[in-house]
């Protein structure tokens, strides 16, 4: 198992039911600040509770941005588990911000920035590696995809009218080595 820091920390609120069985109904609020990743599993998340506790094994489902939980959403916000056990994240300072459309969930939000990649495990050729990116759903749970999985809009780059290539556009397979 491998924890990694994310690049900055994020508030969010954690649903309480997730925290023990005699908590309160409701959410307690939290800073976010590092995650790991065992095979298969899903990702999860080191929180500091506003108790001052510091939790850590929670699913993104746990965390919203808003007071309201939804039950069943892991399948929608993350596709899949953990893809290895070396994991690292990163901020990708351009993609902070820009509004996203995840096509396979049918959700629209936000991108934080955060990417997370994985050293091993998962990818047996290089066109199957998929850095997975942080999103901030507008209906304020987190997703963790794949970048074949959503696209971006960037009002002062992308335009509509070039996304009828999406459909043409193949894996990336050809594996570029120093000659």
């Amino acid at each position: 198992m491998k924890n990694a820091n994310l690049p900055y920390h994020l508030y969010v609120n954690v649903k309480n039911s997730f925290l023990g069985n005699d908590m309160p109904i409701g959410h307690t609020t939290a800073i976010w600040h590092a995650i790991y990743s065992r095979i298969g599993q899903l990702i999860c998340c080191h929180v500091v509770l506003q108790s001052g506790a510091h939790w850590s094994g929670l699913p993104l489902s746990a965390l919203s941005t808003t007071e309201v939980f939804d039950d069943g959403m892991d399948n929608a916000i993350q596709p899949w588990g953990g893809m290895g056990n070396h994991l690292e994240t990163f901020g990708a300072t351009y993609l902070e911000g820009l509004a996203v459309n995840l096509f396979h969930a049918g959700k629209f939000g936000r991108h934080t920035g955060i990417v997370v990649d994985w050293e091993d495990g998962y990818s047996r050729y290089p066109a199957e590696h998929k850095p997975l990116s942080l999103i901030t759903l507008d209906c304020g749970y987190f997703a963790l995809v794949p970048n074949n999985h959503f696209t971006i809009k960037d009002k002062h780059f992308t335009d509509e009218k070039y996304s009828k290539n999406l459909k043409f556009y193949k894996r990336g397979e050809i594996v570029y080595w120093e000659s």
